[in-house]
């Protein structure tokens, strides 16, 4: 729990990669804070009509608030979140196979470089991972006896499943091969009580879609009826799923290594899958569960026409951590091979810190962006300026990010056609074809041609609306 917390607030400002979802969730939290508006949703998500449940962003108003607003108090809500999944994580291991499977998942989600970064990137999908290991729990507990307390726990997991990542749909059909390996158990008032949980739960989704006539739900069937334009198809898809997965859980145990090649790694984990299963048969039911969870997931974004990305698979990723650590518990209980598992442990701690402590810092992340607005502040305000306009030299979607930055700074921001004066800011610096006056990290600032504004020609251009307030921004729905 410590050395979790430590890895997770280390440069904590420094690391903080301050990006367009970041921004996005900033204007969320000033619209609950400042606009006194209760939000049934966060942002909308890459597919059009459906959005984010609020859950999250309602998390990180009392970190804005602790830093009078500045969003760089959520980075403690991101070590907070990670120390909880860590011991999450050891009590419901613990309870489901042993102390020692349960020390070794822990450390491997404190300890992984890419379970650090999932933790400190705030976003809505961070406890994707952790939500995975804990339905995971659920069906370990249906499948031990305890079906009304794995339904229990099961319903509020769905009931969250909004607030997180409608892929997290894909693995419910699981919960069915649990409960018939639990059927002598089962009662119909556990189902029953179960569903009223989420029914309760569910209560702002289900109000929202009523109230909007049902967009999400049509939006949601559209998704899965209509070509969503991938150009990757067929067997090529297939493939892909397959590189992906491999990378996915390839970078868990050995970030930026070159040797083994990713594709390999998903063949060691049938490998061991295969091993635990024919050796560790108390557990067969709940390795059936990971077979069946897997192949739902690989089958979906195989078949699925959306462009499928890493963290769309992020759902499965619980799967190769229990393996490996059931894997090395055992063979540490072996006298013939604990010192290879302990030496397997210490290169997972050696690889995954010194991948860490020698990441190179993006250039343009929170601490560049907040020193470059607060330069345009600055200069502005010694020139005499009332409002200022941003232009952006960078590829699409790098000029977005800024806008609650320019707001926490109180400035009124226009477009650059508004005549007001012109700072333009620089992503990635090219000295060659715009050298700026001025950076800051990876970021430049190019200073506006003073000699063409006139006091009144500025005044004129501030007159009108703060386009920073009130131009539509890409995600957000009031």
């Amino acid at each position: 729990m410590v050395v979790g917390l430590f890895l997770r607030v280390y440069k904590y400002d420094q690391l903080f990669g301050y990006n367009h979802d970041n921004d996005l969730a900033g204007w969320i939290v000033k619209d609950i804070v400042v606009d006194k508006h209760l939000r049934l949703i966060g942002q909308e998500t890459s597919t059009q009509g459906i959005f984010i449940g609020g859950l999250f962003y309602y998390l990180q108003v009392p970190f804005y608030l602790l830093f009078k607003m500045d969003p760089v108090g959520v980075t403690l809500l991101g070590a907070l979140l990670g120390v909880i999944y860590v011991t999450g994580i050891y009590l419901m291991v613990r309870r489901v196979f042993s102390k020692s499977v349960a020390i070794i998942s822990a450390l491997v989600y404190c300890l992984s470089y890419v379970f650090i970064f999932n933790d400190r990137e705030i976003v809505p999908t961070q406890p994707v991972i952790f939500w995975s290991l804990a339905f995971f729990f659920a069906q370990a507990e249906i499948i031990n006896g305890n079906v009304k307390r794995g339904l229990l726990i099961s319903a509020v997991l769905f009931a969250l499943i909004w607030h997180l990542n409608f892929a997290l749909l894909i693995p419910a059909p699981t919960l069915l091969l649990s409960l018939w390996f639990a059927r002598k158990k089962f009662k119909v008032s556990y189902a029953f009580v179960a569903i009223v949980v989420f029914v309760i739960l569910s209560t702002p989704l289900i109000y929202f879609e009523f109230k909007h006539s049902f967009v999400q739900s049509r939006a949601f069937i559209a998704s899965l009826t209509t070509d969503q334009k991938d150009i990757v198809k067929g067997y090529d898809k297939v493939v892909r799923v397959y590189r992906l997965v491999s990378k996915n859980y390839y970078s868990i145990f050995l970030p930026s290594l070159d040797f083994p090649k990713h594709e390999q790694i998903l063949l060691l984990v049938f490998g061991v899958f295969i091993c635990l299963f024919v050796k560790l048969k108390k557990y067969r039911k709940l390795f059936a569960v990971m077979l069946f969870w897997f192949f739902l997931y690989f089958l979906f974004f195989s078949l699925y026409s959306k462009i499928v990305s890493e963290y769309y698979l992020s759902g499965a990723q619980s799967i190769p951590v229990l393996l490996f650590s059931l894997t090395i518990a055992g063979l540490i209980e072996s006298k013939r091979w604990k010192l290879f598992a302990l030496i397997t442990l210490l290169l997972l701690i050696v690889v995954n810190s010194k991948r860490f402590f020698t990441v190179s810092i993006n250039g343009s992340g929170y601490l560049e962006r907040k020193a470059i607005v607060a330069e345009i502040k600055r200069d502005s305000e010694e020139r005499g300026y009332n409002c200022v306009a941003i232009s952006y030299i960078t590829d699409p979607g790098y000029d977005l990010g800024y806008r609650y930055i320019f707001w926490m700074y109180k400035m009124h921001v226009n477009k650059p056609s508004s005549g007001s004066p012109v700072y333009t800011i620089v992503f990635p610096l090219n000295d060659t074809l715009f050298p700026a006056n001025r950076t800051f990290g990876a970021l430049g600032l190019i200073y506006p041609d003073y000699s063409r504004y006139t006091k009144e020609a500025v005044r004129h251009s501030c007159s009108g609306e703060n386009s920073n307030l009130t131009d539509p921004m890409f995600g957000f729905t009031k």
